[in-house]
């Protein structure tokens, strides 16, 4: 058995602990050799091959997924702007009533040069677009491979061995450390909505998601700025309401607002420095008037079914006497008021059309058609 278990973790590229396997197997055939002889030798012959074939995988060049991000985490920002974190100096951030915020080059830039250098607030593996299988015997199961069967869908590492989610068919996770992460941070909330979420799109999730992490921020701050904007009769047109202002950033990392006196930049803390967190997504213009009716009409219908699930899914774990603090950590503060979480999820929804961002990879099929 520990042979086979040795065995299926090389083929699954896990070639540590296949060598610990070894190892132990080892061990505990020269402490108890009570194998007879012949068995004992075709053991020790397999157990070489497996040897041999672990030392020539991990002499295989890295995969391009694993080699490229490597590269990546080894890229390194020249001097780096003390007014706006992870980004280099050849940049200053400026806002305008209509674009809203953005990065302006301070200085020539060199070719190849690396400007920002910052993890994504919040990401969602991208399902992708799978036909439909034709009808037939052949065709009874699903076996496709796809997006989600190859990333993990909480740090989208490349991975093949992946640990699935306990209560969905579709979540799967690179490790148990990431698995439990993502639980604690919002799987717990998204895990009963997990076909929902696949027929609303991808928009929808990551908006959800969004307002998921915020309640581990400042959250009376949040439910303040929510309440500010449901009670605005300008909400359609918040873009109206910023003067233009500009952070520009000297070679000595020092700032200053343009005008004197001035609130920060949206997203910056009142010293004027940009903060990766909450507020910083919150304050991306939605740009409400440049969508069509009719696309907000479906935003605001798919976060309609989507807070009506969240709101059964809350009833219904109350009605199986769960313990509070369990409840808590399920959905702490959000089923509390849907209707301020509800527009949280509706502008970052607005918001996604132009701020979100999308890193695409190609998979050869094997196929012969283009």
């Amino acid at each position: 058995m520990m042979l086979r278990k040795a065995e299926c973790l090389v083929n699954l590229g896990r070639l540590q602990e296949a060598r610990q396997t070894v190892i132990h197997l080892e061990s505990s055939l020269n402490a108890k050799p009570t194998l007879v002889s012949s068995s004992h030798q075709i053991l020790q012959r397999n157990l070489h091959h497996l040897k041999v074939k672990i030392r020539e995988k991990e002499n295989l060049p890295e995969t391009f997924p694993k080699a490229l991000t490597r590269a990546f985490e080894d890229m390194a920002l020249g001097e780096e702007n003390k007014q706006i974190s992870g980004a280099s100096l050849s940049v200053s951030l400026h806002t305008d009533p209509l674009k809203g915020r953005h990065l302006v080059a301070a200085k020539d830039i060199l070719p190849g040069e690396l400007l920002v250098k910052e993890d994504a607030f919040v990401s969602v593996l991208n399902p992708g677009e799978t036909p439909p299988l034709h009808y037939g015997l052949e065709n009874k199961w699903d076996t496709r491979v796809t997006n989600g069967d190859l990333y993990c869908h909480r740090c989208l590492k490349h991975t093949l061995a992946t640990v699935p989610c306990g209560g969905c068919s579709y979540a799967r996770y690179c490790s148990q450390e990431c698995m439990q992460k993502a639980w604690e941070c919002y799987h717990s909330t998204e895990c009963p909505l997990g076909g929902l979420l696949l027929t609303l799109g991808v928009f929808c999730h990551v908006a959800l998601r969004i307002t998921l992490l915020a309640r581990f921020e400042d959250v009376d701050r949040v439910v303040r700025m929510l309440c500010e904007e449901t009670g605005n009769k300008d909400i359609c047109l918040p873009e109206k309401k910023n003067p233009v202002k500009t952070l520009h950033c000297t070679n000595r990392g020092e700032s200053e607002n343009s005008i004197i006196g001035e609130t920060p930049i949206p997203g910056c803390n009142v010293h004027g420095k940009y903060e990766s967190n909450y507020n910083a997504v919150f304050s991306l213009l939605p740009h409400t008037e440049k969508h069509s009716p009719e696309h907000k009409f479906i935003c605001a219908i798919s976060v309609s079914a989507l807070c009506k699930q969240l709101r059964a899914a809350s009833l219904q774990a109350r009605t199986m006497h769960l313990k509070s603090s369990k409840l808590e950590a399920v959905t702490p503060g959000l089923c509390a008021d849907l209707t301020i979480w509800g527009v949280a999820i509706l502008r970052h929804m607005l918001q996604l059309q132009c701020n979100a961002q999308a890193i695409t990879s190609i998979r050869h099929t094997g196929k012969t058609e283009t």
